[in-house]
């Protein structure tokens, strides 16, 4: 068992697939206490039941919808009356659109941003207050290289994930004095369910990528963040010098992407 994850009870949000899964299974590997949210409840028995084959010490679910405030509000009701106290929040769980911004449905945009952004806010709010009582405690925010460098076709989706990373900045000076530990992981692409909703032929050009990630090297890279003082985690790490490029010549940027996107 890993010294950083003895005794650490870790809230995993969007557990029952993709990154968020295979964070779980690492930190069960560790030994981690574990409660894994996800609105798919069958998906996530078949989480729980593969964690504690992996050694996890207890393993809990809760079906929890991260757009619905009062879904929030009943998780926060279920840890208080099991008496279970987040160490660790993993803030994963969302979702992306591929469509031209000028062809979204105004609802389509507002449940993007109440499950990327908001439920994501509301949620680490009430986590955040239980933290404070005990003066310790880790939460980290998935969100996405997409949040530093747009691609066409996905601008909410960026500005979501540009929220999220601005969030997370303003939180961590906010909370580091209380001894509150805030980090934010920026991905790539990941080869996860996301990429089912995008078109066949997008995510055909996605998965031939070389720079995206197995769901697997993803929920090590999260796994590997518990337990740390690092601001920021940005993977993999070409595509995060392509995103500081971006500040220095935006224009170059924008041009590769639109060459790219437009094959």
């Amino acid at each position: 068992m890993s010294l950083r994850f003895e005794k650490q009870t870790i809230l995993i949000t969007g557990a029952s697939s993709g990154i968020g899964q295979q964070t779980a299974y690492e930190a069960a590997k560790a030994g981690a206490r574990l409660v894994l949210c996800s609105r798919r409840i069958d998906k996530l028995e078949q989480t729980k039941k593969e964690c504690e084959q992996l050694g996890a010490e207890a393993v809990t679910i809760f079906s929890l919808d991260i757009g619905n405030l009062e879904s929030i509000e009943s998780l926060i009701h279920f840890l208080e009356d099991q008496n279970i106290q987040i160490d660790v929040l993993i803030n994963n769980a969302g979702f992306g659109h591929d469509q031209p911004f000028l062809e979204m449905d105004m609802q389509k945009i507002f449940d993007l941003f109440k499950v990327n952004v908001l439920g994501l806010m509301f949620l680490t709010q009430k986590i955040a207050l239980t933290m404070v009582d005990h003066k310790k405690g880790q939460i980290i925010n998935i969100a996405s290289l997409a949040g530093k460098v747009s691609t066409p076709n996905y601008a909410v989706y960026d500005a979501t994930k540009a929220a999220v990373i601005s969030f997370s900045n303003a939180l961590r000076m906010e909370l580091q004095p209380i001894g509150i530990q805030v980090t934010v992981v920026n991905f790539g692409p990941v080869d996860t369910p996301f990429f089912d909703h995008v078109g066949q032929a997008r995510k055909e050009k996605t998965m031939r990528n070389p720079f995206t990630l197995s769901k697997k090297q993803a929920g090590k890279i999260v796994a590997n963040t518990i337990g740390t003082k690092k601001y920021e985690v940005n993977r993999p790490i070409l595509l995060a010098l392509g995103s500081k490029m971006y500040s220095f010549t935006p224009q170059l940027v924008d041009y590769i992407l639109l060459k790219h996107y437009n094959r």
